[in-house]
C-alpha cells in the first residue's frame, strides 16, 4: 500500500495577535460542526491571554503579553461544545484524519484520558501530531473534564468560509 508521508506544518499562531474579529471560515466551522454533531459555540473571538502557569498575574499591557495571547484573539480558533463522549470521538477523529485538508493546526480535547490530548500540526498531520497530556504537561488548560474541543484552523482557512466549506465537504465525502 502507498502511504502519503505526512510532514508537519509550521504553526501560525506564535505569537498570537489581534484579528480584530471572528473569521469568517472559523464561523463556518463552528456551524458546520453544530449542522452535523449538534454541538455548540463556546466561542470564537477573545482578546485574553493563554490560561497557563506563565500568564498568573499578567496583564495584556505587560511587556512579555504578547507572546502568551490566547489564539482567541486571531479570531482562528473556537472551543466547541459536544454533546456526548462518542460525539466528541467522531469529532475528534475526523479532525485529526483530514488535519491537512482542513488547515486544522491545533485541536485540544480536554476530556480525553486523564489530563486530555492535544494535536499540533508541527508534530505530524493525524494521529502522528498528537501529545496526550500528563497532570505536569497538559498545556494549562486541564480543569477537570470540560466537555468541548478546542480548535485552531490555518490563516488561509480562517479567512475564507467558501474555502473551508470546500473543504469540509470533501473530507466529509470521503469513506471514513
Amino acid at each position: 500500500m502507498n502511504r502519503k508521508k505526512f510532514m508537519p506544518r509550521k504553526y501560525s499562531y506564535y505569537p498570537s495577535f489581534d484579528g480584530g474579529g471572528p473569521q469568517p471560515g472559523t464561523e463556518k466551522l463552528v456551524a458546520l460542526c453544530a449542522k452535523k454533531w449538534k454541538t455548540k459555540s463556546l466561542g470564537i473571538y477573545q482578546v485574553r491571554l493563554m490560561k497557563n502557569d506563565h500568564t498568573v498575574g499578567m496583564k495584556l499591557s505587560d511587556p512579555e503579553a504578547g507572546k502568551w495571547m490566547s489564539t482567541h484573539a486571531t479570531g482562528a480558533a473556537a472551543d466547541i461544545q459536544y454533546p456526548s463522549e462518542a460525539i466528541a470521538r467522531e469529532m475528534w477523529d475526523f479532525l485529526l484524519n483530514n488535519s491537512e485538508a482542513l488547515g486544522v493546526e491545533e485541536a485540544h480535547w480536554y476530556a480525553f484520558g486523564d489530563f486530555g490530548a492535544g494535536f499540533r500540526c508541527s508534530r505530524g498531520e493525524g494521529k502522528s501530531g498528537v501529545k496526550i497530556f500528563t497532570q505536569d504537561d497538559n498545556a494549562g488548560s486541564y480543569q477537570g473534564s470540560p466537555s468541548w474541543l478546542h480548535v485552531e484552523i490555518s490563516p488561509s482557512m480562517a479567512k475564507n468560509a467558501d474555502k473551508f466549506s470546500k473543504a469540509w465537504d470533501e473530507a466529509m465525502s470521503k469513506p471514513a
